[in-house]
């Protein structure tokens, strides 16, 4: 957490350089989490795939967390971007008690705005490193063996740009690969701000 925590302040410190070219927004960005965990379910069957059917799988109960970290955007088009976040953030859920994943993540990502409405598709995936994992000591059993320190997040969200000022952004980010092997995933629904510091800076 404190190495984490020391980097987004790098970063946030070099993002605040205000010769930033007009093309490019950098800054803070905070997310308003709600975390769960799908796990598998084998009271229900999904059909199709090669081998005609598969487990399905469920949440565990959404929790309430926050994501803090640092973004930055380059607009190559009027209506097209690439982007990144770096962040960090903890995952639970209502069934795993106190058994909390903590992550630094880095997601690059696409941007696209529809028809000159300020409103951005985002898609991507990135890498993410559990700074720690938990024993599972509830009811839930996993092998410590089992656990993952890496898993691969997926952005998908839309977000409202308000121009030098401020984006807000309401997606998801779920996991490409399981944080628990052969069992568990992440899952965050969020609601989040970003702050385009060095254009906000310039301006002063």
């Amino acid at each position: 957490m404190k190495n984490s925590a020391l980097l987004i302040f790098f970063l946030c410190s070099l993002f605040s350089i205000p010769a930033m070219a007009q093309q490019l927004e950098v800054g803070p960005m905070v997310n308003y989490d709600r975390t769960s965990f799908n796990i598998p379910d084998s009271s229900f069957i999904v059909i199709g795939g090669p081998g005609g059917g598969s487990e399905g799988s469920r949440t565990t109960g959404f929790e309430t967390n926050f994501s803090v970290g640092a973004y930055g955007t380059y607009y190559f088009h009027e209506h097209f971007g690439i982007a990144a976040e770096l962040y960090y953030t903890e995952t639970s859920a209502t069934e795993f008690d106190d058994n909390v994943f903590k992550s630094l993540n880095f997601i690059p990502y696409i941007t696209a705005e529809l028809w000159n409405t300020n409103i951005y598709l985002n898609l991507g995936g990135g890498f993410a490193y559990m700074l720690d994992t938990p024993m599972f000591d509830g009811d839930y059993n996993v092998n410590e063996e089992d656990i993952q320190s890496f898993d691969i997040p997926i952005k998908m969200a839309v977000n409202y740009r308000i121009t030098d000022i401020i984006t807000i952004d309401l997606g998801i980010h779920t996991s490409a690969t399981r944080v628990v092997k052969d069992d568990i995933t992440r899952v965050h629904h969020y609601l989040g701000i970003k702050v385009p510091l060095n254009r906000i800076l310039s301006k002063g």
